[in-house]
């Protein structure tokens, strides 16, 4: 592994090119710990597709997205779909995200402010766990 590659297809510490692989990449397909591109995947991506695990662009698919049209398996801003919804126009299985949400769910406090009906948890825990397996399949194998 070279420190940098400027558009070569052999991986770099910080890779820059059409195809770049390297810890640091920027190009149109970038893959690697902090990917910059139109079709971006890695642990932090940013890109008009990008894929990972906190990514952020028009269209973003991953554990913690923001984005356009996101769909997030834990957190998600912008306009979406995911385990918890941020700000902005989302949906999320087990609603809004807060200071009060968490404390209840790490078990700070005796109750959650809203109260999920039995119907409504398995319904989210499905869901989730749909988003779960579909970002697996679809990201975390190309990582």
């Amino acid at each position: 592994m070279r420190l940098v590659v400027v558009g070569g297809d052999s991986p770099g510490v910080i890779a820059v090119g059409p195809q770049a692989i390297g810890i640091l990449a920027a190009g149109q397909f970038a893959t690697g710990i902090f990917a910059f591109g139109q079709l971006a995947t890695g642990v932090v991506a940013i890109g008009q597709l990008s894929r990972g695990v906190f990514t952020l662009g028009q269209v973003s698919f991953g554990i913690v997205a923001a984005g356009q049209v996101a769909v997030g398996v834990l957190l998600v801003y912008g306009i979406g779909l995911g385990g918890f919804a941020g700000f902005g126009l989302t949906y999320g299985f087990f609603g809004r995200f807060g200071p009060q949400r968490l404390k209840a769910w790490l078990g700070l406090t005796k109750h959650d402010r809203i109260r999920f009906q039995a119907w409504r948890l398995a319904l989210g825990f499905s869901g989730a766990t749909a988003l779960g397996l579909a970002w697996w399949f679809v990201v975390a194998r190309s990582l």
